[in-house]
């Protein structure tokens, strides 16, 4: 138990001190670039097709890998209705 514990710590103090030295270079990002990220300048008209995306595709995504889901449930419940029959039949009882 004391053993993972302190992996457990040495883990997080790891991650923290990482964390901790790449902090200052990326906000020395900004300096260099005058604010602009790898799409160019952010206007109010980027942004707000950004958040239109978001808002239109979210739902979409969620739509498809519901229906995903739907499908992958049914064949589950058709093989498991298929093996019920099968259990059911004569020439599956016994052995030999």
């Amino acid at each position: 138990m004391r053993s993972k514990l302190t992996r457990l710590a040495v883990a997080t103090a790891s991650v923290l001190t990482s964390a901790a030295m790449l902090a200052p270079t990326a906000m020395a990002s900004d300096r260099i670039t005058g604010g602009e990220g790898w799409y160019g300048e952010t206007t109010d008209k980027i942004v707000t097709n950004f958040g239109l995306a978001i808002v239109f595709l979210l739902p979409a995504l969620l739509i498809v890998l519901s229906i995903l889901q739907h499908r992958k449930e049914e064949r589950e419940y058709q093989h498991l209705e298929a093996k019920r029959n099968r259990a059911d039949l004569e020439e599956w009882q016994g052995g030999w």
